[in-house]
């Protein structure tokens, strides 16, 4: 009996031991459910994200001219159910995305999502709104030439929905020129440790920003924040 508990338990360790992204995500996992508890009863929860965004557009954008980013468009439910609710005709939208799927292996502790998922083939959302427009690409070479000519003086609200570590922290980093006090930026994969939420955190620690929390749904798997 001993030496059949030894083996499982042997199996178990190299389950987990070997791949440090399981490793990681039960280093953050705790830090996750500690943030939760810290902003809990600060902002408005949701059952779901299109309420959220309701939300954010009626008491948060108040009817302001608005500059949206999209990063991580696939087939534009999001965007374009933002610029549907928005009627303000002097806002801009713009959605970024290679639109050929996820960039790599989109990994959650024992949760694959294998890259290429979320492929259009190339085919961008359609839509008769003037005020919409999509950048195709990879964020690393797209989004330096757009800032290069992007001149905001309308309110700033970014919708990461990137899911990757790598694609929020770029897409925060490059845009910290442009990201200011009153900037809203919603994440769309929050509640994954080792993605959104790290990203988040790193990028604040790096660049030493503050942010409230506005509005989040259930479980803060989406999270809408405003930088201070």
């Amino acid at each position: 009996m001993f030496g059949l508990m030894r083996a499982a338990v042997r199996r178990l360790l190299l389950l987990i031991t070997p791949d440090s992204d399981r490793l990681r995500f039960l280093a953050y996992k705790p830090s996750f459910e500690s943030w939760r508890k810290e902003v809990a009863g600060t902002h408005p929860i949701f059952s779901g994200r299109k309420l959220m965004y309701d939300f954010i557009n009626r008491e948060v954008i108040c009817g302001a001219e608005i500059a949206y980013l999209e990063f991580g468009v696939y087939q534009g439910e999001s965007i374009l159910y933002f610029a549907g609710i928005h009627s303000n005709p002097s806002s801009r939208f713009v959605g970024f995305d290679t639109f050929e799927g996820l960039p790599e292996d989109w990994t959650e502790f024992s949760r694959i999502v294998p890259k290429s998922t979320f492929t259009t083939g190339g085919a961008t959302p359609q839509t008769v709104d003037t005020r919409v427009s999509f950048v195709k690409g990879l964020f690393q070479k797209t989004l330096p030439g757009f800032l290069a000519n992007f001149q905001c003086s309308r309110q700033l609200v970014i919708h990461n929905d990137s899911d990757l570590y790598s694609a929020t922290l770029y897409v925060l980093t490059r845009a910290n020129d442009i990201i200011t006090a009153g900037t809203i930026i919603i994440f769309d994969e929050f509640y994954s440790p080792l993605h959104e939420y790290r990203a988040l955190k790193d990028y604040c620690a790096a660049y030493m920003r503050g942010y409230d929390v506005v509005a989040a749904t259930e479980g803060h798997a989406q999270v809408a924040i405003r930088i201070k």
